[in-house]
């Protein structure tokens, strides 16, 4: 019969004749195994305590054989839970574990301060648990939590405020075109300053301001002015008008409306306001008194003051002719403004000594405008000089009127006839253009006609006599060469000379004219002189041209 007590065990032992009495054997076997949080092979070979307790087993004699001190080791630092057994994490704020171990302290913690997250500061430390802000320019908060990522952060960049543009006030923002200042982050809502102001409209413009196209130039200026980015925020300027007039003053300052354009404000003598143009005051509507007649087109005539005048609108029926032909003028001074109306005959040119016919002399009419005040001045041409024998005949004379010393009105004058048996004839004058002279059958040639632009060419000779002159670009007729035979006519310009061959026949003198007309070569027989040329300026109207005739010329003209 077996019988346990404790840890040992009585086993009964076997009668034998020298005991016949039953006896007992106690073995003890002290094997307690390790108690409650501890573990190991048992008491007497040695119990730990678990992981996250802390204490001893230590084995006794007694019942229960040992002594254990084995308890719960507390959650560290930075950390929160019943124990380290049943659970340490985190505080909020910290990362990292809390694990039990069987080695003093029985535990390892790795929690440690989470620094601040991105976009978000804390000083001095820079931790979560410190207390972690927005960066300038970001909006919202963070917060420590016991869970992964043991934070929360609503830290977003904070859009570009009004008038500013740019992807977010962190990355930078600038004001709009028109707008002046800066946008700066800062860590106070609303997370931003801004300066970002409208650009008053700037000088000589007008408006709310510069954005937008809010500005434009003031009453008397033109140009532009655009918002831009960059200072002073705007670009293009406004300028002070100019404006034009036609026959008057022309409107400044806040008068002139649009630039460029014709705008008066006053007009000169002669001319009145119509709108805001000058248009010519004119006798269209005038009554001439006094047994005057009104001027050809009165619509085409300027009155110098607010009225106009007899003198300007009429004029005197009875002309006044000049026929002293020469180099001297007939002059006088116009009383009044108005017109002169002309009729210049210049002189025909000079026949020839064998019976030869001198160019027919020009005449030319018009009507010149003349203020009160003018010089005129009235040349008449001469026939040129008649030959004898073998003699040509000289170039006719030109006529002309000159208003203060400018020329207006030209009659070209005739060429002088070569000696030619009676078959030659000098070029007529202008008209305009003189007509070249004629030549010989044996070869002799004529001299050319002028034209408004160019003199006439020298006639050639004929069997090695001498060619003509040409005519002289500022009026003078050709000469013939040698001038031995007859003067050409005087007047506004000379007509050319003849010449005398003896043995054969002379040559014509070109006529004078705006152009002079060229002489006739010497030969056989004598070329004739061409014609001058006639012409008219510009500003003379009612022109007209003819040639007839023969003798010197003369001017008839009616005055202002």
């Amino acid at each position: 019969m077996l019988a346990t007590q404790g840890q040992c065990q009585l086993r009964p032992l076997a009668p034998s004749t020298q005991a016949p009495a039953v006896k007992w054997l106690v073995r003890c076997s002290c094997n307690a195994p390790c108690p409650v949080n501890s573990a190991g092979a048992n008491v007497p070979a040695g119990c730990a305590c678990n992981a996250g307790y802390s204490g001893a087993v230590a084995a006794l004699t007694s019942n229960p054989f040992y002594t254990s001190s084995c308890s719960t080791v507390a959650c560290p630092a930075n950390s929160a839970g019943a124990s380290v057994v049943a659970g340490c994490a985190c505080n909020a704020g910290y990362s990292g574990s809390v694990s039990a171990v069987s080695s003093s302290p029985f535990y390892t913690a790795s929690c440690a301060p989470l620094p601040c997250p991105a976009n978000s500061a804390g000083p001095p430390s820079n931790t979560v648990l410190a207390g972690c802000t927005c960066n300038a320019g970001f909006s919202g908060t963070v917060s420590a939590v016991t869970s992964s990522p043991f934070y929360t952060s609503t830290c977003s960049p904070v859009a570009c405020p009004a008038n500013s543009v740019g992807a977010n006030v962190p990355a930078g923002c600038s004001c709009n075109s028109g707008y002046s200042g800066a946008v700066a982050a800062v860590a106070m809502s609303p997370f931003y300053t801004s300066t970002c102001s409208e650009v008053a409209c700037p000088e000589n413009s007008r408006g709310s301001n510069v954005a937008n196209g809010g500005c434009s130039c003031n009453t008397g200026y033109h140009g532009a002015i655009t918002s831009t980015s960059t200072s002073p925020y705007f670009s293009g300027s406004c300028n002070l008008n100019v404006c034009s007039c036609s026959w008057g003053t022309a409107a400044t300052g806040t008068s002139c409306v649009s630039h460029g354009h014709n705008i008066c404000t006053n007009c000169s003598s002669g001319y009145q306001l119509s709108g805001s143009s000058c248009e010519r005051r004119t006798c269209s509507s005038y009554s001439c008194s006094g047994g005057w007649q009104q001027k050809g087109d009165p619509g085409s005539i300027t009155c110098a003051g607010d009225a106009c005048t007899n003198q300007e609108c009429c004029y005197n029926p009875t002309p006044v002719t000049v026929t002293s032909c020469g180099s001297t003028p007939k002059t006088f001074t116009s009383a009044s403004s108005g017109t002169l109306q002309v009729t210049l005959v210049s002189g025909s040119g000079g026949h020839g000594g064998d019976g030869d016919t001198g160019g027919q002399r020009a005449t030319v009419q018009g009507t010149i405008p003349v203020q009160a005040n003018s010089e005129i001045k009235i040349y008449v041409g001469c026939q040129g000089g008649s030959g004898s024998g073998h003699m040509g005949g000289g170039g006719g004379g030109a006529s002309a009127v000159t208003v203060n010393g400018v020329v207006k009105l030209v009659a070209g004058g005739g060429g002088g006839a070569g000696m030619g048996n009676g078959s030659n004839l000098g070029g007529s004058a202008g008209a305009p253009n003189g007509t070249s002279g004629t030549g010989s059958s044996c070869g002799t040639q004529g001299g050319g006609g002028a034209s408004q632009s160019s003199p006439g060419h020298g006639g050639r000779g004929n069997g090695g006599k001498p060619s003509g002159e040409s005519g002289n670009s500022d009026g003078d007729g050709g000469n013939a060469q040698g001038c031995s035979g007859r003067k050409g006519g005087q007047g506004w310009k000379r007509g050319g000379c003849s010449n005398d061959d003896p043995e054969d026949g002379g040559g014509g003198g070109g006529g004078a004219g705006y152009k002079g007309g060229g002489a006739g070569g010497t030969g056989c027989h004598g070329g004739s002189g061409g014609g001058g040329s006639s012409w008219a300026a510009e500003d003379v109207t009612g022109v007209s041209w003819s040639v007839s005739g023969q003798g010197d010329g003369q001017a008839t003209f009616s005055t202002p």
